[in-house]
């Protein structure tokens, strides 16, 4: 049986700090008048802290006399006195810890490796100093989100931005474009509707003669909101943002965002969703849930037309992907392929691998009766947040007895002698993946409601042209 009379042992410990008997260590902090010099055992110093394990051996260790001297004039004294108390004793004593200087300890404790009390500085922080915190945030928020220790306060501070951006900016002087674009950067900012409705509304109110009703604004109001905005968009957050988000928040705002700045983005964001786990909306069929969904659609639709670098938005895709055949229904035989698809034009094969989320495929536009060569054929991977796209440029489309669909030269060759399985060409060789799916669509135009008033669009400068 062992007793734990650590209040004792405690209590003993600190004598050695009030009395400093046997002392080795002179610890001076702080600068000019306000200086001052503690004296510690080097012994309890080293046991306990980090930074004085590193700082009290070898050439580090500067003596005067027979004592160690240590300089630490970034340090005030009322901290460090706070400091040197919670070494000796394990207690923090906030009683005279008021805004800036418990601050000023949370940063002190982590420079000496006391990284056990950050949490509690932390907590202190926001649930007991709560205003001064708020107030002074603005001022403090680079310090506090360039440290990786202090993720309970980046936590609180992002979260409170996000819901209530003014609890934080409590008025237009505080908030601006730099402040904001530094916040972003430091991960501070999380966009929600928000959170980017206040950033509109500042937008709008440094702009005095724009009115509430945005319908009497007119072309040179639009132009300088736009030109405002675009000062103060925090990109990073909007690049951390799920595809469901970005849809709803940035896409109906695209007319005011910079083009190029919103072209990236969405690229981002259809390929984090397309090789990603979330679930999102499957491209529309009478077949129920399908393998691919509208940014898989989205990004296929835009090759299709060889529009790599400025792609469809999901509203504007021409095409409707026509559900043909389905491995886990109709089977994975190369015959059921070819006796449905052989006669199709237009066709995307894809195939969703065994205990992956990644898909691979095809998009052949002419038929499958032989080999065709074709320079709009192409393959494509989506998985782990990429989306590579390889156009064939030799066979490129490849009947093989005993095969399913195959593209290129041996580029992919699908259900080999009638395997659930494809094969990839990854440089000079393929690999074998397991299916555990597939389907086949094929791609037909959207049907467009008749025009029967041509006559007075094309007075108006609108016209209608096939994509």
């Amino acid at each position: 049986m062992s007793f734990h009379l650590l209040t004792k042992l405690s209590r003993d410990i600190c004598q050695l700090f009030d009395t400093a008997a046997y002392y080795d260590v002179i610890i001076r902090v702080g600068k000019g008048t306000h200086a001052k010099e503690f004296q510690a055992h080097s012994l309890i110093l080293r046991t306990r802290s980090s930074y004085f394990r590193a700082n009290l051996v070898g050439d580090k260790a500067k003596t005067e006399y027979d004592k160690i001297i240590i300089n630490k004039t970034n340090i005030t004294p009322s901290v460090f006195e706070v400091i040197l108390k919670y070494i000796y004793s394990g207690k923090v004593d906030f009683m005279n810890c008021r805004g800036q200087n418990t601050l000023d300890l949370l940063f002190a404790a982590e420079e000496l490796g006391l990284i056990e009390i950050l949490e509690y500085i932390q907590d202190h922080l926001i649930h007991n100093q709560e205003e001064w915190m708020d107030t002074n945030f603005i001022e403090y928020h680079r310090e506090i989100f360039d440290h990786d220790s202090f993720k309970t306060l980046q936590i609180h501070y992002a979260n409170k931005i996000a819901y209530n951006p003014m609890c934080v900016f409590e008025n237009q002087q505080i908030f601006s474009p730099t402040t904001l674009n530094s916040l972003d950067e430091r991960g501070c900012i999380k966009l929600n509707e928000a959170m980017w409705g206040f950033i509109v509304n500042w937008t709008r109110s440094q702009i005095p003669r724009l009115s509430n009703q945005v319908s009497g604004w007119i072309k040179e109001d639009w132009d300088e909101f736009k030109e405002t905005l675009e000062e103060c968009i925090p990109w990073k957050s909007i690049m951390n943002l799920s595809w469901s988000e970005f849809s709803d928040l940035l896409i109906p705002c695209e007319p005011f965002l910079p083009k190029e700045r919103f072209e990236v983005a969405l690229i981002h964001h259809l390929v984090k969703a397309c090789g990603s786990t979330s679930i999102i909306t499957p491209i529309s069929t009478n077949h129920g849930s399908t393998i691919l969904n509208i940014c898989h659609s989205t990004l296929l639709s835009s090759w299709i037309d060889r529009k790599e670098h400025k792609i469809y938005r999901p509203a504007e895709i021409p095409y409707e992907f026509k559900l043909i055949v389905r491995g886990r229904r109709d089977g994975f035989s190369p015959e059921t392929f070819h006796q449905k698809c052989e006669t199709i034009p237009r066709t995307i094969v894809v195939f969703k691998m065994n205990k992956t989320n990644a898909l691979y495929g095809g998009y052949n536009p002419l038929d499958w009766k032989f080999d065709r060569t074709t320079k709009d054929s192409f393959i494509f991977n989506f998985d782990d947040n990429k989306a590579d796209i390889n156009r064939l440029t030799r066979v490129a489309i490849h009947k093989r007895q005993g095969y399913g669909p195959c593209f290129g030269h041996e580029d992919l060759l699908a259900f080999p002698n009638g395997k659930q399985a494809i094969l990839w060409k990854t440089n000079d060789n393929s690999e074998s993946l397991p299916v555990v799916d597939y389907e086949v669509y094929q791609v037909v135009d959207k049907l467009r409601r008749p025009n029967f008033n041509s006559s007075t669009h094309e007075k108006n400068g609108i016209t209608h042209k096939k994509r």
